[in-house]
């Protein structure tokens, strides 16, 4: 790699952290400047990498997602028990649920590339129903478009709740997963 390809990647990489740092406190609520700041990089980097601050979070949030679908795909190739892989993978949401505000809700869903995105991930999560189908953890009468319906709806019921801020987020998310992992009866 040349020296100019190298020191374009460093603050490529530089902005996509400050971007991480910045989201965990303030979801979409910074400034360019401030990005800038934590990224020790000038506002006009930004916009010369990525276009505008819509397009760092966008590029943070599919980072993310592919990273996150890269690793359920090798725990299943490495016959990871499903239930510890589930509640792994629902762990891993709610630490995440904090990045997200009714901005960024917004933007991803309007955004084309993201539900590109999108279908792979309902792909990868097929894969996984699979998986918890053959390895007996999950009921396989059940169809996986039934699965992936049932996930769909709760994922659109949390998105579109308009009285859902961003400080509960991580609480109501630890709810709606014990909901999905057990259901509302006690047993």
């Amino acid at each position: 790699m040349d020296g100019f390809t190298k020191r374009t990647e460093t603050k490529r990489r530089a902005i996509l952290d400050a971007a991480i740092r910045l989201m965990a406190v303030k979801q979409s609520r910074f400034t360019v400047s401030e990005l800038a700041r934590a990224a020790s990089v000038s506002p006009v980097s930004i916009y010369n990498y990525f276009g505008s601050k819509e397009q760092v979070i966008i590029a943070v949030l599919t980072e993310m997602t592919e990273e996150q679908m890269g690793w359920i795909e090798s725990q299943i190739a490495d016959h990871v028990p499903f239930d510890q892989l589930l509640i792994e993978i629902l762990s891993r949401k709610i630490e995440t649920a904090g990045l997200f505000d009714e901005t960024i809700t917004t933007m991803i869903q309007a955004d084309a590339s993201w539900q590109q995105l999108a279908g792979r991930g309902y792909a990868a999560f097929r894969q996984l129903i699979e998986y918890g189908k053959t390895s007996g953890a999950i009921d396989p009468e059940l169809s996986t478009d039934s699965y992936l319906r049932y996930v769909q709806l709760v994922q659109q019921a949390i998105l579109s709740d308009p009285s859902l801020s961003t400080s509960p987020m991580t609480e109501s998310m630890q709810d709606y997963f014990r909901f999905f992992l057990h259901g509302i009866i006690r047993k």
